[in-house]
């Protein structure tokens, strides 16, 4: 398997570092977040959102899955 060298600032890293469980990677950790198996409360952590951001967050996040979903419909319709 191929792999690859990031950068990601310290801010971020330690972040990551807090979510990630015991027995993952961090590409696991990662990939976790992008899958649907992601935990929204660790996408919270991620972000620093907590409190009042938390109606921002939950919109911001619907109305991406809206826009994925669209896109996907529009580009492999069911028909």
């Amino acid at each position: 398997m191929a792999s690859h060298q990031i950068s990601i600032r310290n801010d971020v890293y330690q972040k990551l570092k807090k979510i990630k469980q015991e027995n993952e990677s961090y590409s696991d950790t990662i990939e976790r977040l992008l899958s649907n198996k992601g935990n929204v409360e660790d996408l919270k952590e991620l972000y620093g959102i907590s409190g009042e951001d938390e109606l921002g967050f939950q919109y911001i996040l619907n109305s991406s899955r809206k826009e994925i979903q669209k896109a996907l419909e529009t580009r492999f319709p069911l028909n």
